[in-house]
């Protein structure tokens, strides 16, 4: 969801900085970590989404895989994940993936620390 300034969801470190919004084109991955986590950003649609950057089948890392609308392919075996919700569009995997919010504030995106 777009911000205007002075409203900025961003004020504490409950997010963090991923890239500034120009460097984020459709169907580009990008990938981040918190302590506990690796995340995988993305654009669809023109809107910025933010998951788990493993596959919920075998470990591979997520970011090297494709998106294509909004379908995140596992690079591995070629599980395919709606990058909105995490949910698994295509097999093998069973699990869908956390996600994350993911926020576009004043030129910048930025992902929360925190699965939903």
């Amino acid at each position: 969801m777009p911000y205007s300034k002075g409203e900025s969801p961003v004020l504490d470190d409950s997010y963090m900085y991923v890239c500034s919004s120009t460097e984020l084109e459709d169907d580009d991955l990008m990938e981040c970590e918190t302590e506990s986590d690796t995340i995988v950003i993305g654009r669809a649609e023109g809107k910025v989404y933010a998951v788990d950057g493993i596959c919920s089948h075998a470990y591979a890392e997520l970011v090297d895989g494709e998106l294509e609308g909004t379908c995140l392919t596992c690079p591995l075996h070629f599980a395919c994940f709606d990058i909105r919700d995490g949910s698994v569009l295509e097999g093998p995997a069973e699990d869908s993936l956390n996600v994350y919010e993911a926020v576009e504030y004043d030129g910048s995106v930025w992902v929360s620390r925190e699965r939903r």
